[in-house]
């Protein structure tokens, strides 16, 4: 049996699925799994909906700045400090010699990453 996974996708269609093993219905004495898939998307709401149309790329954030909304823009103090820490942290690691790990775009990372999870005896799930 596969294990239950929780997979949050960021884009470009936002979601967190949940996938477990589930016990198969019946009353036989055989305990048989099967995945079962939980999708917690915001627009869906089962079978036969259509979810609503998502905008495109900062389609929302122009909409917000025609009204006046500042929600989801960042301000000015946020991102010098957001700066500050990326500093510090790249700072740190010229100092102690590290050099950043580089990959190919749209790989899974470097092969570092897997030894760092290998150190708890975890795995990257890579099968989506």
């Amino acid at each position: 049996p596969q294990a239950n996974r929780m997979i949050i996708e960021l884009q470009p269609e936002e979601d967190i699925s949940l996938t477990v093993m589930n016990k198969k219905a019946g009353l036989d004495s055989q305990m048989q799994l099967q995945p079962i898939k939980m999708s917690l998307s915001w627009g869906f709401r089962g079978k036969g909906d259509t979810p609503p149309r998502r905008r495109i790329a900062y389609e929302r954030l122009l909409l917000d700045a025609l009204k006046g909304d500042s929600t989801l823009f960042v301000r000015r103090d946020e991102a010098e400090q957001a700066w500050k820490w990326v500093d510090e942290v790249s700072d740190a690691w010229a100092d102690g010699g590290v050099k950043p790990q580089e990959y190919v775009a749209g790989s899974w990372g470097p092969p570092l990453a897997d030894t760092l999870l290998a150190r708890t005896g975890r795995t990257w799930n890579t099968s989506e």
